[in-house]
């Protein structure tokens, strides 16, 4: 199963319809994961017909008030996948423990770690061209019975980090 991961597209609608349309019809993902800033910028794919899960950005009104969750959790295949915008904010020690993989965003920048057998996975930005010294990227996770592949991509449809993982009881860890 092929997920695609974006975070902070603060309404930059064009990089949002490059980057879906690459997930859906070179990668063919099932669902699309939207990690917050800008919530509603997902409407404006509403005509694809995808799987969209999402989480609000911490400066959204509805996330402060409360009438946004601050977070997701999502099983697929036995995986709990942890969706959250801010990680330092709204990630709390039961939620990482329960969770084999943590996707975040905020910083606009991108990280994949593996740390206690959990994937952390933060995908970047689509903001614009150059944010905080970073350039867009996004991500996709690749969820098989027996392992899991996660994609850190440029704007150039380019692999920029990968992590082959396999699964076990007690959690994630590196392919050798």
């Amino acid at each position: 199963m092929k997920i695609g991961i974006v975070s902070d597209t603060h309404r930059n609608i064009e990089y949002l319809r490059t980057v879906t349309d690459f997930l859906v019809n070179r990668q063919k993902i099932v669902a699309l994961y939207h990690l917050g800033d800008d919530y509603d910028d997902v409407k404006e794919l509403e005509e694809l017909y995808l799987e969209i899960v999402q989480v609000p950005g911490i400066y959204d009104s509805r996330y402060k008030s409360g009438k946004l969750a601050a977070k997701a959790l999502e099983t697929i295949l036995g995986l709990n996948i942890l969706l959250v915008h801010s990680f330092e904010k709204d990630a709390v020690e039961d939620d990482i423990v329960r969770s084999d993989i943590i996707l975040y965003g905020h910083t606009h920048h991108y990280e994949m770690r593996l740390e206690d057998g959990r994937l952390y996975m933060n995908p970047g930005h689509l903001k614009g061209p150059l944010e905080k010294n970073m350039p867009p990227t996004f991500g996709l996770l690749t969820i098989m019975d027996r392992e899991v592949i996660a994609t850190i991509y440029s704007m150039q449809f380019k692999p920029v980090q990968t992590l082959e993982l396999l699964r076990s009881e007690g959690g994630l860890y590196k392919a050798t």
